[in-house]
């Protein structure tokens, strides 16, 4: 016989924000940061749970008492309750009533100005139904929770991760920070400073940062990297512009081919066509084609035309480092130990992540269903 679990064994009640805690076995907090205190874990779930459209409502209409949290005793804080359903919108309350934590968000200036919308505070007293234990809640969970996980948009896991570099911690604390590889917190620490430098030069940024995925995926590619100058993650330097100050004129064409600008529509249209950009532009023809105002597949077109396949370069390219490496691992035990070494293995696993990451972005970008 199935265990029957009550459709609602919680009461309603009131607790005041301050002895709310958000849930420690919550997915999106990593193994190991599960014991981190309330105020860190919002920062880090601000990102994830993307928190601020939700303190916006709150802010204008005020929390709603038909929407309580759903709380269980906190075993490990007597008096207190943790929130097994609602992390988002307690998280939305802690930015709006606790300047400390709002200050140490990813954008702490729009939480500033939503503050001062409504006032807030740690004795505000928040509607929850009160469960005995984390069993009986959930039936009631899996009514009112919202099917679907928001994802971690990278825009703000860039601006979250030079916010943190720049007080002073290392990518590898910031990458175990939010649970991400540090190859993958590098590249998004690069792509960040490229999207600073660029706005410092004038260009126009606002549409960069919008779909700050598609520069995530320019600047896996080897190609357009070579092209504008910009290093590996890895190999990005902490406070130090990674474009050369002698490719400015690349970047801001770089920016203009993949998003476009006042004067021109972008040359791709989506994710897909960042690789076909990377060869057209590695190919002096093709570059040429570009740099005359013509249409990616005007490039592609004129580059066939002499002879030059794109493909069958990137085949030879791939297959010939496939070769190499796999001859460098009868020799790799010997000298495993040298630091010349190490770096370039950490440079090879660094060049493999980003390819790894290119392909993963496009075949996303193919399977998502077409928007008119």
């Amino acid at each position: 016989m199935s265990e029957n679990i009550p459709s609602s064994s919680g009461r309603p009640g009131n607790v005041a924000l301050r002895d709310l805690r958000l849930d420690p076995e919550n997915p999106r907090i990593p193994e190991s940061h599960r014991g981190k205190p309330t105020n860190e874990l919002a920062v880090l779930l601000e990102m994830g749970f993307e928190a601020f459209p939700v303190a916006q409502s709150i802010a204008q209409l005020g929390f709603f008492n038909a929407e309580p949290l759903i709380v269980i005793p906190n075993p490990s804080e007597a008096g207190t309750w943790i929130v097994a359903e609602g992390n988002r919108r307690l998280t939305a309350l802690l930015g709006l009533a606790d300047p400390g934590v709002r200050s140490q968000f990813a954008t702490p200036d729009r939480w500033e100005r939503l503050a001062k919308e409504r006032s807030f505070n740690s004795s505000m007293m928040i509607p929850v139904i009160m469960h005995d234990s984390r069993d009986t809640t959930h039936a009631e969970i899996a009514r009112v929770h919202v099917v679907g996980k928001l994802p971690w948009r990278p825009f703000m896991q860039a601006k979250y991760i030079a916010a943190r570099v720049a007080e002073g911690r290392t990518i590898q604390e910031v990458a175990d920070l939010i649970g991400i590889p540090k190859s993958k917190a590098a590249d998004l620490y690069r792509d960040q400073a490229v999207l600073t430098q660029a706005a410092s030069l004038g260009l126009q940024t606002s549409q960069v940062e919008a779909a700050f995925s598609l520069l995530t995926v320019a600047m896996g590619s080897t190609k357009i990297r070579n092209h504008v100058g910009a290093p590996l993650g890895s190999r990005t330097e902490v406070g130090v512009d990674p474009i050369p100050s002698d490719k400015s004129a690349e970047l801001k064409e770089m920016i203009q081919w993949v998003f476009g600008d006042e004067e021109r529509e972008p040359v791709v249209s989506d994710s897909r066509q960042i690789p076909q950009l990377g060869n057209v532009i590695a190919n002096d023809v093709g570059l040429s084609v570009l740099r005359q105002g013509k249409t990616l597949e005007e490039a592609k077109q004129t580059i066939q035309a002499v002879g030059l396949d794109p493909l069958e370069s990137l085949t030879r390219r791939l297959t010939a480092g496939r070769n190499s490496l796999s001859a460098a691992s009868s020799d790799i035990a010997e000298f495993a130990a040298d630091a010349q070494i190490q770096t370039l293995v950490a440079d090879v696993e660094s060049i493999v992540e980003s390819l790894r990451s290119t392909i993963d972005e496009v075949l996303v970008e193919q399977m998502a269903p077409a928007v008119e």
